[in-house]
């Protein structure tokens, strides 16, 4: 379909706002910024602080935009477990001069979501609007640029089967961890999808009493079930890449870049492993292991769940990736980093 924006490239939307005469998109005049933060909305808040965007700011209507094929090849999409190395992928594969790495974009956790804000709305509909931002999100500005990955949110992981159905020909992978040091993680500072009220609760097959009645130990680790069994499932239909935290960072370099079709020559191969030895959300700092951390922190109800709960679906999900990385060691010889290190985004 034609493309339909009503600005330049260096124009880019940053937000969804649902309203009564439906959705209005937020743009940000990004000029030659690239996305190299850890998140896409640290980017813009650093795009937004320059006094022309505090002086135009511009809006306009979701339906005006149309689904399109984007500039940029869409290489890969990210799904993750949360708090298991997702932001650290992103970051390095962001250090690739001809990819451009969208790490979490509020426009399309809030397409997703619109569901839950939008009784009625159809899921062709969504589809479409996912479509859609992307494609804009995905316009080439800057020379180099040839492909495009999207790093999702952890709760997206149950919305996979439309994802795909947005991106059907589109590889992806799953980013998974040890559930107690998740869960650890998640006890001491949780993001808001962990929380009741976070994301629609009929997505986990719960009313919202009974997601309320929950403690919140209990209630993260059911998103946490959740989000394991919807990946495992998609995964028996369509083949998705699956990744261990402990795997961290090498399997960027022998399994992720040759799944998404990346290229890398040995200087960018360096600079990864160079990002790599830094904690990923606070690039400033040196990465330091924390796993022990975390499971000292864990509640000795989280202990008991993640044995319970989650264990099974963990020691499944490692099944299918020692499966999947024998395959792939037979096909593909490695390129591994020799920097390690780790972050737990």
């Amino acid at each position: 379909m034609d493309r339909v924006s009503p600005f330049a490239a260096e124009w880019v939307p940053t937000r969804v706002r649902w309203t009564e005469a439906g959705g209005m998109l937020d743009w940000c005049h990004l000029g030659d910024l690239r996305f190299t933060d850890p998140f896409f909305a640290q980017t813009i808040d650093r795009a937004m602080r320059h006094p022309f965007n505090l002086l135009f700011q511009r809006s306009s209507p979701l339906e005006t935009l149309s689904e399109q094929t984007p500039e940029l090849r869409p290489a890969g999409l990210i799904f993750h477990m949360t708090r298991c190395g997702s932001t650290l992928v992103s970051r390095m594969l962001a250090s690739l001069p001809t990819t451009l790495v969208l790490s979490e974009p509020p426009p399309v956790d809030q397409v997703l979501r619109a569901p839950a804000g939008l009784p009625g709305v159809t899921t062709d509909r969504i589809v479409g609007w996912l479509r859609a931002v992307a494609g804009i999100l995905a316009r080439r500005r800057h020379k180099d640029e040839r492909e495009f990955v999207i790093k999702l949110d952890g709760w997206h992981t149950l919305a996979l089967p439309l994802i795909h159905r947005a991106f059907p020909d589109v590889p992806w992978a799953f980013l998974y961890r040890q559930p107690i040091e998740v869960l650890g993680s998640i006890g001491s500072m949780p993001p808001h999808q962990m929380l009741p009220g976070g994301i629609d609760p009929a997505l986990l097959g719960l009313s919202p009493p009974q997601a309320s009645a929950m403690s919140l130990d209990r209630y993260a680790a059911v998103v946490l079930e959740r989000i394991c069994r919807a990946a495992i499932e998609h995964h028996a239909r369509d083949k998705g890449l699956l990744i261990e935290y402990r795997e961290l960072p090498n399997a960027v370099a022998e399994r992720l870049l040759g799944h998404f079709g990346l290229d890398c020559d040995a200087e960018t191969l360096a600079r990864m492993g160079e990002i790599a030895r830094f904690d990923a959300k606070q690039p400033t700092l040196r990465y330091s292991d924390d796993s022990a951390a975390k499971r000292a922190a864990a509640s000795p109800e989280m202990h008991e769940l993640a044995g319970t709960l989650l264990a099974p679906l963990y020691a499944q999900l490692e099944k299918l990736r020692n499966a999947q990385d024998q395959s792939i060691a037979k096909a593909r010889p490695s390129r591994p980093i020799t920097k390690q290190g780790r972050g737990t985004g």
